[in-house]
C-alpha cells in the first residue's frame, strides 16, 4: 500500500517541480535530487494512511471469511486485538518519529543548500549551451552558446528581457553568472557587448556599447528561503517559545501520533458483513483520514496566523480522534466478544 501511494505522490511532486522548472523557480538540474529529498515529507504523509488502509483490509478479511466469528465463539475479546496491532503500529510510529524529527529537517536543509548552490552555478541552473531558455512566460529569454567547465563562465550570450511595455536585448562575447550573498539577487556580468532598449508602441530606441556591464536578472519566486523553520533541527526549536516553532514541533510529531490513532480507528472500521464488498470500508476509512488530516492542516494554519490560541495546539485533534476510536471499539465489542 505504501509503494502504491508513494508512486502516486511522486507523480504529484514531479508535476509541481516541472511547473517550477518551467517558471524558472528551481534549476532543472536538481529535479531528481529534490524529489529524493522530498521523500521524508511524503512518507510522513502517506505511511499513516497506508497503515490505516492495510489494517482495515486485513481485519476485514477475517470478518468476510468468518474467522472472526470462530474467534469470538472461542472467547476472543476486542481488547486482545490490541497486542498484535501494536506490534505493527509502534515500530511504524517510531520510524515516522525519526523521519519527522531528524530526517525531514536534514532533507529540508539540504534542499535549501542545493538550491542556493545551484543558483550560483549557471550550468546546474539550467543554462545549457545551444538552447533557448524561455522563462517567466516568455518575458525572459536566455541563450548561451557555451558554458565553461567552471559552470560560471559563459560564451556568446543573448538575453531578451521584457518589462511592462519596454524590451531590452543584450548580447555579449563573454559573461559570468553570480549570486549576491547579501541580497540574494542574481546577476550576469557581461563583457564586450551591446544593449538595445525600446518600447513596443514607440520609436524610442537606444543602443549602448559596453566593455563590461552587470545585468540583474528578474526576481523570481525561488524556492530558496532564509531561516526556513522546516530546515531547523528539532533540538533547536523544541524549547523555543515562538509560536511558529511550537506549531512546527507539534506538526513533526503528528504523523507518528496519527499512525497509532488511525490504527485503533481501523478496528471498528474494519467490521463488515460476509457479503459486504471489500472497497466500502476502505472508502469510508479514506474519508475519515481526509477529515482528520484536513483538520490538522486547517488548525495549523489558524495557529500560525494567530486565529486560534496556542494552548490546545494540535493535540485536541489527536485526542478527539482517539476518543472516537475507543468509544467506537467499545460499542462494537459485541462484534468480537464483549470482554
Amino acid at each position: 500500500m505504501t509503494i502504491v501511494l508513494l508512486v502516486i505522490m511522486i507523480g504529484v511532486a514531479l508535476g509541481e517541480l516541472l511547473s517550477d522548472i518551467a517558471g524558472g523557480r528551481i534549476p532543472s538540474g536538481l529535479l531528481w535530487t529534490l524529489i529524493f529529498l522530498k521523500m521524508p515529507d511524503v512518507l510522513g504523509t502517506i505511511v499513516p494512511l497506508s497503515v490505516f488502509i492495510s489494517v482495515i483490509w486485513g481485519l476485514g478479511r477475517l470478518y468476510r471469511d468468518q474467522e472472526m466469528s470462530v474467534m469470538r465463539a472461542s472467547g476472543f475479546r476486542w481488547q486482545m486485538m490490541l497486542r498484535p496491532l501494536f506490534n505493527l503500529l509502534l515500530p511504524v510510529s517510531a520510524t515516522l518519529l525519526a523521519l519527522s524529527l531528524f530526517v525531514s529537517p536534514l532533507a529540508a536543509s539540504a534542499t535549501q543548500q542545493k538550491l542556493l548552490d545551484a543558483f550560483r552555478n549557471a550550468a546546474e541552473w539550467g543554462l545549457q549551451a545551444g538552447t533557448f531558455h524561455v522563462l517567466r512566460g516568455g518575458d525572459l529569454v536566455l541563450y548561451v552558446e557555451a558554458v565553461e567547465k567552471d559552470g560560471r563562465t559563459l560564451r556568446n550570450i543573448f538575453i531578451q528581457l521584457r518589462q511592462d511595455d519596454r524590451e531590452q536585448i543584450w548580447s555579449a562575447e563573454k559573461g559570468y553568472y553570480w549570486l549576491d550573498k547579501n541580497t540574494g539577487n542574481r546577476f550576469l556580468t557581461l563583457e564586450n557587448g551591446q544593449a538595445t532598449e525600446g518600447g513596443s508602441d514607440t520609436l524610442d530606441f537606444g543602443i549602448m556599447h559596453f566593455s563590461r556591464n552587470d545585468v540583474k536578472l528578474p526576481e523570481q519566486e525561488s524556492r530558496i528561503k532564509s531561516e526556513v523553520v522546516e530546515a531547523k533541527r528539532s533540538v533547536d526549536i523544541l524549547f523555543s517559545g515562538s509560536v511558529e516553532h511550537i506549531v512546527e514541533i507539534q506538526w513533526r510529531l503528528a504523523p507518528a501520533i496519527a499512525a497509532v490513532v488511525l490504527g485503533l480507528l481501523a478496528i471498528p472500521l474494519s467490521h463488515s458483513a460476509p457479503s459486504e464488498g471489500r472497497g466500502g470500508r476502505v472508502l469510508l476509512g479514506i474519508l475519515a483520514y481526509m477529515v482528520y488530516v484536513n483538520t490538522l492542516y486547517m488548525c495549523r494554519n489558524w495557529l500560525l496566523k494567530g486565529d486560534m490560541p496556542i494552548s490546545p495546539g494540535l493535540w485536541w485533534i489527536h485526542l478527539l480522534a482517539l476518543v472516537i476510536a475507543l468509544i467506537w471499539m467499545h460499542r462494537q465489542g459485541r462484534m468480537v466478544g464483549m470482554g
